[in-house]
């Protein structure tokens, strides 16, 4: 088994642990029994349980987001990656919500909100008519000030959501609110 196959079953063994477990509690031997990985093996391919946790729930995310990208654009991409996001916290609430929450959406942010960054940038660069007055497509700082600002955004947003009541078309909502009229197409 490659690398990135032993990878991916330790992720999605850390996952569907943490849906039944606190993540405080997630230890490596059961993922290893859940994986059928030796310990030895667990440690040649990942660091600690949280942490595959969070890269589980990143991938999971990132993937819905890029298959809208592929058959959607412009405020309807917008508007479908934003309900993504939210049913997506709300499919995965009690990992988020549990102990440890916020460690989690520490590593997340490490390791989703570079690939959100690279939407948002690709997104201002195909679409430079959103940028607003006084910015231009090759002005590089402030492309990449704004696609900090919806990947850091997006993050806090995920953490506030989990918090909430799990109504997916609230969430929405707000998020689409939230969002600068010029990243939004609208």
């Amino acid at each position: 088994m490659d690398s990135h196959d032993a990878v991916q079953r330790l992720r999605s063994a850390a996952l569907r642990l943490a849906t039944e477990q606190p993540l405080d509690e997630l230890t490596v031997a059961a993922i290893c029994e859940e994986a059928g990985f030796s310990r030895e093996e667990f440690f040649r391919h990942a660091s600690h349980p949280v942490r595959l946790v969070a890269e589980a729930l990143g991938d999971d995310l990132l993937a819905d987001l890029e298959v809208a990208g592929e058959t959607l654009e412009g405020p309807a991409l917008h508007q479908a990656r934003a309900r993504l996001a939210i049913e997506h916290v709300t499919r995965w609430v009690t990992v988020y919500r549990g102990p440890l929450g916020h460690e989690l959406l520490s590593l997340m942010h490490r390791t989703v909100a570079p690939a959100i960054r690279l939407m948002a940038e690709e997104r201002v660069r195909e679409n430079p008519e959103l940028l607003p007055p006084g910015v231009s497509a090759d002005d590089d700082e402030a492309i990449a000030f704004f696609s900090a600002y919806m990947a850091g955004g997006s993050i806090a947003a995920i953490e506030s959501l989990a918090q909430g009541d799990g109504d997916i078309e609230r969430g929405v909502t707000l998020l689409l609110a939230a969002t600068p009229a010029f990243l939004a197409g609208t």
